[in-house]
């Protein structure tokens, strides 16, 4: 075999790694491709109609959190108390709210012994809560 030809083989066997290597780069490109299809066409919308929240939540959940602006809380696995204001939608899926939460001008500063989390600027007070997080729903204070 003459040199011309050994170097024809080496660049014929590198062009032949290059092709398989593009065609399994290809592969997971279409691969991502479809995984991120699949997320857009799952796209979650928010309900926020109160009257058709309660087809997603209880009824007793959205009767008055989702009618009114009031103070409640949401006690969290975590723990946590987060102060509401009201449930400004539900996720179509059932798996997340949007609050408004209280600014924390009025209000306890603690629920027996646990402490209230309030928006930290009083100009947002949008927040996203996880439905499957709230333990507890209930009023802050009286009328």
């Amino acid at each position: 075999m003459t040199a011309n030809e050994i170097l024809t083989l080496v660049i014929a066997l590198a062009s032949l790694i290059v092709a398989g290597a593009s065609a399994l780069f290809a592969k997971q490109s279409a691969d991502a491709s479809k995984r991120q299809l699949a997320l857009v066409e799952r796209k979650i919308g928010m309900v926020t109609d109160p009257a058709k929240m309660t087809e997603i939540l209880p009824v007793w959940y959205v009767e008055r959190m989702g009618n009114d602006n009031w103070g409640f809380g949401l006690l969290l696995a975590s723990g946590e108390l987060l102060g509401i204001e009201r449930i400004r939608g539900v996720s179509d899926d059932g798996q997340w709210l949007e609050v408004e939460l209280l600014d924390g001008s009025s209000g306890p500063k603690e629920v027996s012994c646990i402490p209230v989390t309030y928006a930290g600027l009083t100009n947002r007070t949008h927040g996203s809560v996880r439905v499957d997080q709230v333990q507890a729903a209930f009023e802050l204070w009286t009328s």
